[in-house]
């Protein structure tokens, strides 16, 4: 009777730990800044307008214009396993696209907190 026990115990804890779970958090600057940095496979998505873009974004960050019509197509298009760094202006759509990508099943997602304005005002760089 005990050998059944035991082996669902055991059966158990493999399936625990063999599994990884999901990550969602809202991260500080420097927090953004060593994940960016650090990560090789980090999808950076901007999710500002086009025009905001332009005047200056996160190195390597890809622009997918929360307000447009396609977003949640492009987000689709996204490496749901790869980690996600999400931002916006200061961090009302990205919130919004945190949200969206945990509904749709991404593994590991950070957003900035207070967006690309908290970024400059802690004096990170920015490309144009």
């Amino acid at each position: 009777m005990m050998k059944p026990m035991l082996f669902l115990i055991f059966g158990m804890a493999f399936l625990t730990l063999g599994c990884t779970e999901n990550i969602a958090e809202q991260v500080d600057v420097n927090e953004f800044e060593t994940l960016i940095a650090n990560e090789a496979s980090v999808q950076i998505i901007d999710v500002r307008t086009p025009d905001e873009y332009a005047q200056g974004a996160i190195k390597n960050s890809t622009l997918m214009n929360f307000n447009a019509p396609d977003f949640k197509n492009k987000l689709e298009g996204l490496d749901k396993n790869k980690p996600v760094a999400v931002y916006c202006h200061s961090g009302g759509r990205s919130n919004q696209a945190f949200e969206m990508m945990k509904e749709m099943g991404f593994k590991q997602i950070y957003e900035l907190q207070g967006g690309i304005a908290a970024w400059q005002a802690g004096g990170k760089e920015i490309q144009k």
